[in-house]
């Protein structure tokens, strides 16, 4: 399985994929304009254990939080694939890989220091329903 790493904000969505497909933008039950459909499966949002609100799952991929290597509270993993954390090519502590698949960062089209791939795919950034400048696909190069 693929993941995707979409930062909103200030809080990270990580979204686990079978296949190349598109990011649709919605509203949350808070009213916030987030990923509500990643691919075909519905993104749910909820409150993790420590009570945060943030993403619980995606189709029937649970997502899990926790501690990263240096303290902070993030996703650990979504459905069985692990997400690691470590160092970018900038030196930014950042999500490493998701399951197997290996994170690449670079810039995107505005040159923005962004994830530019998961594995083999390719993520596309484009403008959403609200002119926000957000990443709209992930699929083969």
């Amino acid at each position: 399985m693929r993941g995707l790493l979409i930062c909103i904000a200030t809080t990270f969505l990580v979204a686990n994929v079978a296949e190349a497909g598109n990011i649709n933008y919605g509203y949350n039950g808070r009213g916030q304009y987030v990923p509500v459909e990643i691919n075909n499966k519905k993104v749910e949002y909820g409150y993790n254990g420590r009570g945060d609100y943030v993403a619980t799952s995606i189709g029937n991929d649970r997502i899990e939080y926790g501690y990263n290597g240096r303290g902070d509270y993030v996703p650990t993993s979504v459905g069985n694939d692990r997400i690691e954390y470590g160092y970018n090519g900038r030196g930014d502590y950042v999500a490493t890989s998701v399951g197997n698949d290996r994170i690449e960062y670079g810039y995107n089209g505005r040159g923005d220091y962004v994830p530019t791939s998961i594995g083999n795919d390719r993520i596309g950034y484009g403008y959403n329903g609200q002119g926000v400048y957000v990443p709209t696909s992930l699929g083969g190069y």
